[in-house]
């Protein structure tokens, strides 16, 4: 019969298990937590308002395309109550569009819902004119536009909102504070289905940064984008506090842009919405080229670099022209005093050079445009500074299932090294 070990010697049998549990507490000690908060953002996009017959924008389909015509409509497509929101960031200098009385298409274009002719239901859009939002709604032949009361091209990140009601009602907030509302048209807006066009590569979309058509005398948008949330819903009627972070995901969302991708030429939607997702693709162009991605986001601390000068040059459409019965509605901060302005038949042509013109709201003059060797070197300083793309990190989960399995061989040698001991002293 062999003797019982003593208990210092059975506590000795068991030391293997020490350096296993260390190496476990560390593993899933150093493992990052899971976290249901909403994702930091990392990159945002760069437009620099420039370039040839094709600018450099962002296009985003407004339904599987075929031959040039939607066979069906993407969440994206948006009909009666909407809210279009993001984040922006630009200068005077960079969008020198002046006021835009015969419509938001003559400005520094940010997002272009827009439609080549007639035979649809309606349209939208939002751009800069003279340093202001300009919002435009047309339902049929009634053409409307509301002019924000804040200019908001400060080199400052601000928060945009507009909201529209299927009775035709249209708001802008800037930072969550209401910039100026009124009546618009009333019906649906959306793209229609199997719409026949002349202008299949650009009609079927919503387009970013640029005139989707090219149309002469319309400029294109230059500065940052960051998290552009479509819904569903009229969101805001009142004041309210923008997010400190992205914007979150919830049933109302009908397509969500992070622009965190980084890198290459993909623009992810991140809705989850019913029938999407709804992506869209980067198409760069223009000199300098653009859009570029960059690490200058509303939710980092990142440098301000300096921003390119803005160009006008596009190329000519045959049908895209504005509207004749629009309408220009001037918002002011309080008590606003409403100026209807007909359109004039004649497109209005600006270029880089022009000057702001007298209109309804109040109107600041933006700076010079000033092209210089100087200044083309910040370009490429800011150009160089884009996002390289990086693997992601690996998941929490990962790492403790890869502890798991590490801990599990170990204590399977720890027992075959025991069985086999045992099986000398039998």
């Amino acid at each position: 019969m062999r003797p019982e070990p003593s208990r210092l010697h059975r506590g000795r049998q068991h030391l293997w298990l020490l350096p296993l549990t260390v190496i476990f507490l560390w593993l899933a000690a150093s493992a990052p937590a899971r976290s249901t908060a909403q994702p930091t953002a990392q990159s945002a996009l760069r437009f620099f308002g420039a370039g040839a017959a094709e600018p450099g924008r962002v296009r985003i389909p407004l339904g599987p395309i075929n031959a040039g015509r939607i066979t069906a409509s993407a969440p994206v497509n948006v009909s009666g109550d909407f809210t279009i929101e993001f984040w922006m960031k630009a200068s005077a200098a960079d969008n020198p569009a002046p006021a835009c009385p015969n419509g938001w298409y003559y400005g520094h274009i940010i997002i272009d819902r827009d439609v080549d002719g007639a035979g649809d239901y309606g349209d939208y859009g939002i751009a800069l004119c003279d340093g202001r939002l300009a919002a435009g709604v047309s339902v049929g032949e009634d053409d409307r536009q509301l002019v924000s009361s804040v200019v908001v091209t400060d080199g400052q990140w601000r928060h945009i909102a507009l909201t529209r009601s299927d009775g035709g009602r249209i708001a802008l907030f800037v930072d969550g504070a209401p910039a100026g509302s009124t009546e618009g048209p009333g019906g649906r807006i959306d793209y229609r289905i199997d719409r026949a066009t002349g202008q299949p590569d650009s009609d079927p979309y919503l387009v970013l940064g640029a005139e989707k058509h090219g149309y002469p005398g319309s400029y294109h948008y230059s500065g940052l984008l960051d998290d552009l949330r479509i819904s569903n819903v009229a969101r805001y009627s009142g004041p309210f506090s923008p997010p400190a972070g992205p914007h979150p995901l919830d049933a109302q969302t009908v397509a969500l842009y992070r622009f965190d991708e980084g890198s290459g030429t993909f623009i992810g939607d991140s809705s989850d919405a019913t029938g999407g997702p709804s992506h869209g693709t980067l198409m760069v162009s223009g000199n300098p080229a653009g859009p570029v991605w960059s690490n200058d986001t509303p939710f980092t601390s990142a440098a301000t670099a300096p921003t390119a000068t803005a160009g006008v040059e596009t190329a000519p459409s045959e049908n895209s022209g504005p509207l004749e019965a629009a309408t220009t509605i001037a918002a002011t901060p309080v008590s606003p005093i409403i100026t209807v302005v007909p359109i004039q038949s004649a497109p209005l042509v600006p270029t880089e050079s022009a000057s702001p013109t007298a209109s309804a709201q109040p109107t600041e003059q933006p700076a010079p445009v000033v092209t210089t060797a100087a200044h083309a070197s910040t370009v490429a300083d800011e150009r160089s500074s884009a996002i390289t793309e990086a693997p992601p990190p690996a998941s929490g989960i990962c790492i403790l299932v890869l502890a798991w399995i590490v801990v599990a061989i170990m204590m399977g040698i720890a027992i075959i090294a025991r069985l086999r001991r045992r099986m000398r002293r039998l």
